[in-house]
């Protein structure tokens, strides 16, 4: 034993050396488990919620303020329904717009018609049946009304009438052609005297143009066939003007005859 107490405690009596400092990573990945001082307690604070991203947060199940016998929320945080990508009242108030437009469009149209309708004159020309009859569409005829003459007596008694055609505007005048009268008012007709022509006959509103019928016989065929022209205002269709061969007539020969005209040929 007293081998035993010669025992050196000079080792103890040295001071205690330090343990060596060990690595952050180490103390790190083998530290024991400590729970987090922050997180776990009730957060009441009422977060935004988005479109995109929503933020869903639930109450406890139990609130003793609003309790209804099964788990209540205090506030409804789902997601806004989407329609068309809009939110339902952004949804809405576009379709209200978009019908009040469309509205507006119809109205105006239909008010445009009848406005067009009322100022488009109508015409009445093309009788067209309605669409069950099977008669076809019959388009009237617009009559002018003839204009109507009456002959008219301008007979000035005893005076001369030279023919239009004596002027030339038609040609020479041939130098055979007599083409000068005289008139006489109210008197027989010489052609219906023995042995008088008759050339022709014509319907004319004038006394000078019955002359001009028996003139222009004379200057066409470059003669003196035509000596008399016998005008009667009143007469009907086809002739009231007659013009013709009468030899040797005077007007001393001629009786009176009311509403007759006529026109001799001078010979000189």
């Amino acid at each position: 034993m007293s081998s035993q107490a010669s025992i050196d405690f000079s080792s103890m009596d040295a001071p205690q050396r330090e343990p060596q400092r060990l690595s952050a990573l180490y103390q790190y990945h083998n530290a024991p488990e400590v729970a987090p001082a922050h997180g776990l307690e009730y957060d009441d604070t009422v977060y935004p919620s988005s479109d995109k991203y929503p933020v869903i947060r639930e109450a406890p199940s139990y609130d003793p303020s609003n309790y209804k016998g099964k788990h209540s929320f205090q506030t409804d945080n789902r997601p806004p329904r989407i329609i068309f990508g809009m939110k339902v009242r952004t949804f809405l108030v576009v379709a209200l717009v978009v019908t009040l437009i469309t509205v507006g469009a119809a109205v105006g149209g239909a008010v445009g018609g009848k406005s067009m309708r009322e100022n488009v004159p109508v015409f009445t020309g093309l009788n067209a049946t309605s669409p069950a009859s099977t008669a076809t569409p019959t388009i009237s005829v617009f009559s002018a009304p003839t204009p109507t003459y009456t002959p008219l007596s301008t007979c000035q008694n005893h005076t001369s009438y030279s023919s239009l055609y004596a002027l030339g505007s038609l040609g020479s005048v041939p130098a055979t052609a007599r083409l000068n009268y005289t008139l006489y008012c109210n008197l027989t007709n010489p052609l219906t005297q023995p042995g008088a022509i008759k050339i022709a006959q014509a319907y004319t509103y004038s006394f000078s143009d019955c002359v001009e019928v028996c003139a222009g016989y004379n200057f066409w065929n470059a003669g003196s066939n035509c000596t008399v022209a016998a005008y009667q205002p009143t007469g009907r269709r086809p002739g009231n003007c007659w013009v013709g061969f009468a030899d040797a007539v005077s007007v001393g020969s001629l009786a009176a005859d009311p509403g007759m005209d006529v026109a001799l040929l001078n010979m000189l």
